[in-house]
């Protein structure tokens, strides 16, 4: 756990979870523990911090990550995306959503039928992109945002909901905030034998991949096509650079990644059906967009 002096709860979400301080950083980290079933840790925790590391190898900005233990329970620290010393708030998607729409409401937690790419892209008008990202200069928050929603697909992850995604308010303007909690992805919670046997058949693995919806948007839509409705909505030139990003990663770069997770933390099946994921994923994503 970095530092020691615990701030206040954290409010959002079903994990348990709590502010935490480093005397080196001027930004608080959130400590979240991983989830437990029946005795066995479920996974949020190398999963968050496998998508957070994949996520930079394909400019995807997200909250800095770091695995972490309290109390020996397993979990990680989230670095804060907002900066209290220079009065930046953070505005998460709902709120934004509500302001351009009144009859959004706000407080709805599963498929919401006003919750779409298109609203959205009307609720993030005249918002920037994030500091945090290396690409075009030129790219809008919107242009940033339909690439967290390229990652989601690309890492199987099913928990972009209104309040998963936000901006940055500030003196200076609004900003994109960059992504953030991703432990809700790359199957983290099968089984070593369900995992093994997806790998041993291709037909049930592609089934598996298949039925990754969101839970969120309206009419509960796959993962794959709410990537592609992001990528639709934009412009040629921004469309191109998410493809190219995904195009140009690299399976040995996910491979030490992956690696690099400790054995009594991410067993050998579990490794090899999160970097399937990922490059099957990959190829679904680019499959229809062969003249990009």
């Amino acid at each position: 756990m970095i530092g020691g002096s615990e701030l206040q709860d954290e409010p959002m979400g079903t994990k348990v979870k709590f502010w935490v301080t480093n005397p080196d950083d001027e930004r608080p980290w959130l400590f979240k523990f991983a989830r437990e079933r029946d005795g066995v840790v479920r996974g949020e925790d190398w999963a968050e911090w496998v998508v957070h590391e994949v996520s930079s190898l394909i400019g995807v900005p997200t909250a800095v990550v770091r695995p972490a233990h309290s109390e020996g329970h397993r979990g990680i620290v989230s670095r804060s995306v907002v900066n209290h010393v220079n009065l930046e708030r953070l505005v998460h998607g709902n709120s934004l959503l509500s302001e351009v729409d009144p009859a959004y409401d706000g407080e709805l937690m599963r498929a919401n039928p006003r919750y779409t790419v298109d609203a959205v892209r009307s609720a993030l008008r005249g918002v920037e992109a994030p500091t945090e990202f290396a690409g075009p200069r030129q790219f809008t928050g919107f242009d940033v945002w339909t690439g967290y929603l390229v990652m989601d697909a690309l890492v199987a992850g099913r928990d972009r909901h209104h309040e998963n995604w936000g901006i940055i308010s500030s003196q200076m303007g609004r900003k994109l905030a960059p992504s953030f909690d991703h432990g809700n992805a790359l199957g983290f919670q099968e089984s070593d034998e369900r995992r093994t046997f997806l790998l041993a058949n291709a037909a049930a693995f592609d089934g598996w991949l298949a039925r990754g919806k969101s839970h969120h948007f309206a009419g509960r839509p796959s993962l794959l096509a709410v990537a592609q409705e992001a990528l639709n909505a934009t412009s040629v030139e921004v469309r191109r650079f998410w493809l190219e990003r995904l195009r140009s990663l690299s399976p040995q770069d996910v491979r030490s990644i992956v690696e690099s997770v400790p054995k009594e933390v991410m067993s050998d099946p579990t490794r090899t059906f999160a970097t399937s994921i990922i490059f099957a994923n990959r190829e679904r994503v680019l499959r229809d967009y062969s003249d990009c």
